[in-house]
Order: C-alpha cells, then structure tokens, then sequence
C-alpha cells in the first residue's frame, strides 16, 4: 500500500455542514511529495450533499489532490468508514467527520507521525469545542458530552474517538480478511449509537498495536444549535451506556477477566437492574415526599442506566457470538502482539 493520507468524510444528510469542512480541508499545507486524496462517502443521503461537496471542492482549484465522492447506500457511519475504507489509495485513513475544521498543518502532522513510528495503530487528534451562535446557555457545563479537549487517556484505556483519528489501511483490511465485523454500527439516522471507533481501536490494540493521541493534531468540532440542548445530551448519553454493553465482548479480553462472558452479562444485567429500580424509587420518594424535581445530573444518570439496562436485555447473546469471534482471530495473530497475554 503507497504510504499517504486518504480523508475520508462520511456524510449524512451534511449539505448544510459541508462548506467550512471542505475549506478546511482545501486549505491543508501539505509538501507536494506527500500523496493525499479527499473522500467524501454519501451515506443514503436526502439532501444536496454530493452536489454540495462537489461545489465546494472546486472553489478552490486544488492541483494534484484526487477528489472522489462515492455511495454507500447501506445506512449507517460504520459503513460509511467501510466503503471509504474499500475506496482509499493511501495506507493512512483519516476520518474527518462533517463537522471537523481541521487545522491547516493536520494532514501533514498525521502523516508524518504514523510514517515515524510503525508501530502506531491509530493515532488520535484533539478536538476543540465550536458551537455555533447564539450559544446555549449550559452549552460551557456540557462540552464533554461532545467531542472537546486532550484524549489523555489513549495510551492507558487503548481508544480514541473517531473523530479526526487516523488508521492503517493494511490493519483494517487484514482483520476484515480474518473475518472481523463490527458489533457497532455507528449512528444511523437519528439512532446515536456510537462506539465503532472505540471498537476498531479496540481490536487494533489487540492485534498488537499502539494507540495514542497527539495534541499537535487540533481541529474544531462545530456544535450546530441543534445539537446545544439537554434532550441532545440525554440521548449522547443514553446510547453511550447502550453501546458500552455492546463492547463488553472486548472488555473482558482486555481487563484479563476469566469468567464465561454469558456469566458477566447474566450478572452485569441483575446489578443493573437492582440500581435502575432504587434509583427510580428513590426519585419518586424525592418528588413526591421532599417535594423535589429531578435534576439535570440525576436526569442524565437515569438515561445512562436506562440506556445499560436495555442493551443488556436485547444484546446478552449478540455479545457472546462476537466474544466468540474475536478469539477466533485472536488466534490468528503473531505471537509477539500484544494480544499474547489475552488469549
């Protein structure tokens, strides 16, 4: 695979987003023996996005940069990244979301980051919190709902969000030739279900490479005032604790823990349970004795638990089957991965 930078831009309905990316992403400053190519994948969309990617791209009359547009007409981010995966002429995949601004020395700084060290899986960026105007007024209490600040936690818990994060080609299409496929999907139309990076940097880790982040990667994250609400960082919530039971098929590798995966979820599920209903009584004595409304925080927490208690009740096998595959390919790889030890 010819080492350089393919963005790829999965799209849903982003007519109205497109215009600052793609600016952005003219805009790059990138030595001209640095190979690198535009992907934007359209995602069953409605809207005018592909006719709106294609404008905005030839505003600015760049010379020896491929731009492609391509349909995935299976709805779904995780697609999406698949088919801009299938797409790519690069070995470095860097997963621009809709509403990412990229710094202007971005592709430049990823590239030369994952060329120093073969050893990087997947290389993190970070995220600065843009909402639009007029703000809202909480918005400054909730930006780690969002995409926002230093992933300081990259190296220790061995993920990073999607979001302007960058990947190896060759991983990816070596797990997919082992059989690997996704549990997650990623947010489908209004659906926020989230966690397909987190996943892919869970079985990159696994096949015994690094995960990090960088602070010299910086890019916006553009908050629309659609998305600056309490119901939207309610439902952020509630699919983040859905997904998070999704991903229990990889915790249980990487936390070394022995127990039958059928037997931590058959537990998981009667705590989750018991906490649901205390807290919900407890919610009720507290409205209707101390004569208290809920807040915002114990609102939020209800969501989470919520979001736990259904995931566990509809997804206890779907898990299982997945924990099953994973060790299969687990199998597969070298012996001096970092998987060694989990197995």
């Amino acid at each position: 695979m010819e080492l350089g930078v393919s963005v790829i831009v999965c799209c849903f309905n982003s007519a109205e987003r497109l215009a600052e990316t793609i600016k952005h992403l003219a805009l790059q400053k990138v030595p001209p023996d640095i190979p690198w190519e535009v992907i934007v994948v359209d995602n069953a969309s409605t809207d005018d996005t592909r006719a709106k990617a294609k404008t905005e791209w030839v505003k600015y009359q760049l010379t020896g940069v491929e731009f492609k547009i391509v349909n995935e007409p299976l709805a779904g981010l995780s697609h999406a990244r698949n088919k801009g995966i299938e797409t790519a002429g690069y070995e470095y995949l860097l997963f621009c979301d809709d509403d990412n601004w990229l710094f202007d020395n971005y592709v430049f700084t990823a590239f030369t980051l994952m060329n120093a060290d073969s050893g990087i899986g997947v290389l993190g960026g970070c995220g600065i919190f843009e909402p639009e105007e007029p703000v809202w007024a909480d918005a400054e209490k909730f930006k780690t709902a969002y995409v926002n600040g230093a992933q300081t936690w990259a190296e220790t818990d061995h993920w990073v969000y999607g979001a302007g994060s960058v990947y190896k080609k060759s991983v990816l299409t070596a797990l997919k030739q082992k059989g690997w496929q996704q549990i997650t999907t990623g947010r489908t139309g209004k659906k926020m279900l989230s966690g397909d990076d987190v996943e892919i940097c869970f079985m990159t880790y696994l096949m015994g490479y690094k995960i990090i982040a960088s602070d010299s990667l910086k890019f916006k994250h553009f908050v629309p005032m659609k998305r600056q609400n309490i119901n939207y960082v309610l439902s952020l919530h509630y699919w983040h604790s859905y997904v998070t039971v999704l991903l229990n098929s990889y915790f249980t590798i990487l936390n070394n823990d022995a127990r039958p995966v059928k037997q931590v979820n058959a537990q998981w599920l009667r705590s989750a349970t018991q906490t649901l209903i205390k807290f919900r009584i407890f919610l009720i004595v507290q409205r209707f004795i101390k004569r208290k409304k809920a807040t915002v925080e114990q609102i939020i927490t209800l969501n989470s638990m919520r979001g736990t208690f259904w995931s566990l009740l509809k997804n206890r096998e779907k898990v299982i089957k997945h924990h099953q595959l994973i060790k299969q390919i687990l199998q597969t790889r070298p012996t001096n991965s970092n998987a060694t030890s989990f197995v």
